[in-house]
């Protein structure tokens, strides 16, 4: 019974303080890995590691709550919904047991093939609570053409090379709601296909 009241003490204290997504586009899928790290001041998932029954059951609930929040995006890829999949949860630790990291590794078909593409996602816009960068690499050859991340107040953007593009939230600001990213893909680009993924 201590060990149940600590624990849910201790989570209550976690809390988010900064995000990083990486995001892979190649013809006939999409493949990311979001990252989040937390400050842990009681040690909740010092706590969860440590019981392997814990831990099955902390990344089982991230994962259907994760799950579940992409459920609610409306992802489309050349006027195709699409629909991302949590494949991996992780849990580990940023050089301190107060510091830990959650990552997830999401993936799914998308019909992008070479030439002109583009990818749509709209969802509910919301406050931003910590800061984040996210990573959209395309692949070798591939040109970036337009980019709109909607009317949010708390969100840049900058093309860096002509294939990669980063995004930057920042701590108070607004997510708009909606993402759009065209771009061209070369022919001579092959297409991966991703297995066990419907």
């Amino acid at each position: 019974m201590a060990l149940e009241s600590f624990l849910e003490e201790a989570s209550r204290r976690v809390r988010p303080v900064h995000g990083l997504g990486f995001f892979y586009a190649g013809v006939g899928f999409i493949a990311y890995t979001l990252v989040f790290e937390y400050i842990d001041p009681l040690g909740y998932y010092d706590a969860v590691v440590r019981d392997e029954k814990l831990l099955e059951e902390e990344t089982l609930k991230l994962k259907y709550n994760m799950q579940e929040f992409l459920d609610e995006e409306e992802v489309v890829v050349n006027g195709e919904r699409c629909r991302p999949k949590v494949v991996m949860v992780d849990v580990s630790f940023a050089g301190s047991r107060k510091r830990p990291l959650i990552t997830f590794a999401i993936r799914f078909p998308a019909p992008i093939t070479p030439g002109r593409n583009t990818y749509e996602n709209r969802y509910e816009p919301e406050e931003i609570e910590y800061d984040y960068e996210a990573y959209w690499v395309f692949p070798p050859g591939s040109r970036i053409l337009e980019v709109d991340m909607g009317d949010g107040s708390g969100e840049e953007w900058s093309v860096v090379s002509r294939n990669v593009l980063a995004i930057y939230g920042r701590r108070g600001g607004r997510t708009s709601g909606y993402e759009k990213i065209v771009f061209h893909v070369p022919p001579e680009v092959v297409r991966i296909r991703l297995e066990g993924v419907a």
